[in-house]
């Protein structure tokens, strides 16, 4: 009997699950965490659910039962346990606790098995291993990019910079990180240090720290795994070699060997615990519930009875599927052996990929039927919040879109069957010549003659991109576009009132400033003044150039850079603007701040360098904070009657309460400033544009390339500048009259534009 507390089990009884694969204290095992779930775990499951909290008390009350390092060999303080087994903790963890629980613990495990790869002759992560349980500690991944999406292979958002023999400079943009900003360690996936350019295929891993990342869960609003906390991540700074997890370029191999392995397993593992959920509680409610009139019960119903008939034979294939695979991969790695990784060419999970993707698509495809069935089965009750159902199929439907989506998986299956397992290019490295004579075939004379035109225009591009490029452009790590180290404006300037005004601030000295004020720019960030350390000092930075703040917190330097949105003549103070992160340790801190506390700045630091009156026009593109530093440009040609610029603000905001500085850009009444608004939701009495910029609003409002002397300064998150960056290229616009705020803006050009193209300089003009 399966017993639920001091009774039996109100769900499928023990006569349909498949724990004959296990050990006598396996099943003692797994019925110890099954009453976990019954008395601790699936009562928090609701809270979790409904007030979006982080499980941290059930993985907490997992780590004293000793099963955080439930993968970790016995030596090192762990149960060293078999995929067998760890999958159908999993599945009990989602089945009898909690789903969002069960998931935070797959990315935790999942983690821990890119640590195991390779820590044999690394003493940090080998003391890491020995802390989980003791210390609670909690693990997850950060391999998805903003620009890529569930592609999580191809990390256009990174870059890593060897500085010497033992010390890196790192940068990654991550999206989707389940546990952003609670986990208390992260193996992240970036670009190797030396990769060739253009080449994604070359990874790298590295360990990180709670207090090392920036995260934000603040919109994590979701149909279902309300728990997970889900966000965006971005690491940044210097970080000993001791922190990369095996050796450079061994992170596609911890992909395939590790990441891959671990995840579509027990993912597929939860969602089969959930399948289980939903015929449980269905089961209880179908043979409890009876109509009168017919004197039957629910269950009674052949209907009802082929709904679980054809639901367990389903779930129960998609379980057998699981246990084959994990069966195997114990099998090739001798039960789980992790010393044997100490030869660094052992690698045999890789050789079932294939497999797993078909373990991770079929239970997806289980959970979303299952999940619609039981609702059905169960009616209106089933309806209802108080049955728990909907929430089980609220968390099911995640199964399906999760990285990588049953679209992505579904098309490497059937490529892999009919071309061979070789044939997926993961990295475009390979040209489909049967795609491209086919695309040609459809094509009239004048077609191809315009097509070969544009093919041509484009290698001359590349070409003369070659022959011009600057020997300085992009071995600067945070300033790619730059011809040169950032101008400094170290002038004293006379005004017509007689006042002079010296430079503030400098580039390789920190200068404390104290925070005059502080307001609410919008409900997600504010605006913090400071003041100079004379009342007519000016900050030493051109416009369009952004600074570096530093803080000490709780012993350890933090620093961000800002671009300031006060023009370069608001003597005696710099206003900057920061977008509030959840986990952001700077973010809390600022924050906190109070009228009279100081920070220390630095600069300038990068970014565009306007002249005043150098360009015919200025186009600004910008999507949510990105209006910062073109706010800064905005306001200098402004103040500036003398400077004949023609700016053209093209802004795209989420929606009307997104809008920053509206209240100041409504008031500008100038002919040389045209500002274009565009929402994302956007009310009826609404007369601007609506939704992303896209080729049709920059066709409409930006100046076309005739020759005039032409900006584009873009700001703004990956995918819009990605997307900006294809129209631009569509409309004829030039690569090196396009200038993109962000580290990775010169890949960004070249991603769409040509390995090889021309670069915009940081100036205003075109001269390298």
């Amino acid at each position: 009997m399966k017993k639920w507390g001091r009774g039996e089990f109100w769900g499928l009884s023990s006569d349909f699950d498949h724990d004959f694969a296990l050990t006598d204290t396996q099943k003692k095992l797994l019925d110890d965490v099954r009453e976990l779930c019954r008395v601790k775990i699936k009562p928090l499951a609701i809270k979790t659910d409904r007030d979006y909290v982080y499980p941290r008390e059930s993985m907490n009350a997992l780590a004293e039962m000793g099963l955080l390092g439930l993968i970790i060999p016995k030596e090192l303080g762990g149960l060293g346990e078999s995929h067998v087994f760890c999958s159908m903790f999993v599945e009990t963890l989602a089945r009898y606790g909690c789903p969002s629980t069960a998931m935070i613990y797959t990315m935790h495990v999942s983690c821990l098995a890119t640590i195991l790869f390779r820590y044999h002759n690394n003493p940090l992560l080998k003391e890491l291993l020995t802390r989980i349980d003791k210390d609670k500690l909690i693990g997850t991944l950060s391999y998805s990019d903003p620009a890529t999406g569930g592609h999580f292979w191809f990390p256009l958002s990174s870059k890593v910079k060897e500085l010497d023999e033992n010390t890196v400079k790192l940068l990654k943009y991550g999206s989707w990180a389940t546990s952003a900003g609670y986990a208390d360690f992260y193996v992240i996936q970036t670009l190797s240090p030396s990769h060739a350019p253009g080449d994604y295929s070359d990874l790298s891993c590295f360990l990180v720290y709670k207090d090392e990342i920036r995260a934000n869960t603040d919109d994590w609003e979701a149909l279902g795994m309300h728990g997970n906390m889900s966000g965006p991540l971005v690491i940044e700074g210097i970080f000993k070699k001791e922190r990369m997890v095996g050796s450079p370029g061994d992170g596609r191999l911890s992909n395939d060997e590790c990441v891959d392995p671990y995840f579509l397993l027990n993912s597929a593992a939860c969602w089969n615990g959930i399948s289980l959920a939903c015929m449980d509680l269905a089961k209880k409610h179908v043979t409890r519930k009876a109509h009168a009139d017919v004197g039957m019960r629910v269950c009674d119903y052949p209907t009802i009875q082929d709904y679980f008939g054809e639901g367990v034979c389903d779930v129960n294939a998609s379980r057998a599927l699981v246990l084959m695979v994990a069966k195997e991969l114990d099998l090739l790695s001798k039960n789980n052996d992790w010393t044997l990784f100490a030869d660094l060419t052992f690698a045999p999970r890789m050789s079932l990929l294939h497999w797993l993707w078909q373990v991770k698509f079929v239970a997806a495809k289980v959970v979303y039927q299952i999940t619609d069935k039981m609702l059905q089965a169960c009616g209106g009750s089933g309806y209802k919040t108080d049955l728990g159902l909907e929430r089980l199929l609220r968390d099911g439907k995640a199964s399906w879109v999760m990285g990588p989506s049953n679209e992505v998986l579904r098309q490497f299956v059937g490529k892999t069957c009919l071309f061979g397992l070789e044939s997926i290019d993961y990295w475009a490295q390979h040209l489909n010549d049967r795609v491209i004579h086919n695309e040609l075939k459809k094509m009239n004379v004048e077609q191809k003659k315009e097509l070969a035109q544009r093919l041509l225009k484009e290698v001359d591009m590349e070409e003369k991109g070659i022959d011009s490029k600057h020997p300085y452009q992009e071995t600067d790590f945070e300033n790619p576009f730059n011809t040169c180290p950032p101008a400094v404006n170290d002038k004293v300037i006379k005004t017509s009132d007689g006042l002079y005004h010296s430079p503030a601030l400098k580039p390789d000295t920190w200068t404390s400033l104290k925070l005059k004020s502080y307001r609410d720019v919008s409900n997600k960030m504010g605006s913090f003044v400071f003041t100079l350390p004379n009342s007519t000092d000016h900050a030493g930075c051109f416009a369009g150039q952004y600074m570096s703040v530093r803080a000490n917190i709780k012993g350890k330097e933090h620093t961000r850079y800002f671009s300031p949105v006060s023009h370069t003549s608001d003597y005696g103070k710099i206003e900057l603007v920061m977008r509030f992160e959840k986990q952001g340790i700077m973010s809390n801190y600022f924050k906190n701040l109070k009228p009279g506390q100081a920070v220390d700045f630095q600069g300038p630091c990068g970014g565009f360098e306007y002249q005043a009156g150098a360009l015919e026009h200025l186009t600004l593109l910008a999507s949510g904070g990105g209006i910062t530093p073109n706010m800064q440009l905005v306001r200098e040609v402004m103040a500036n009657p003398n400077d004949q610029t023609h700016i053209t603000l093209l802004y795209f905001s989420e929606n009307c309460n997104e809008i920053l500085f509206k209240e100041e850009l409504d008031k500008y009444e100038d002919k040389r400033l045209n500002i274009i608004h565009t929402l994302g939701e956007a009310p009826d009495n609404w007369e601007g544009e609506e939704g992303f910029i896209d080729t049709h609003m920059i066709d409409q409002y930006v100046p076309k390339p005739n020759g005039i002397n032409h900006k584009i300064v873009m700001c703004g998150g990956p995918q819009m500048i990605l997307s900006c960056l294809y129209s631009l290229h569509s409309l004829g616009f030039p690569s090196e009259s396009i200038f993109v705020y962000g580290q990775f803006g010169t890949e960004q050009v070249k991603t769409v534009y040509g390995r090889k193209v021309a670069l915009a300089s940081h100036h205003c003009d075109k001269v390298l």
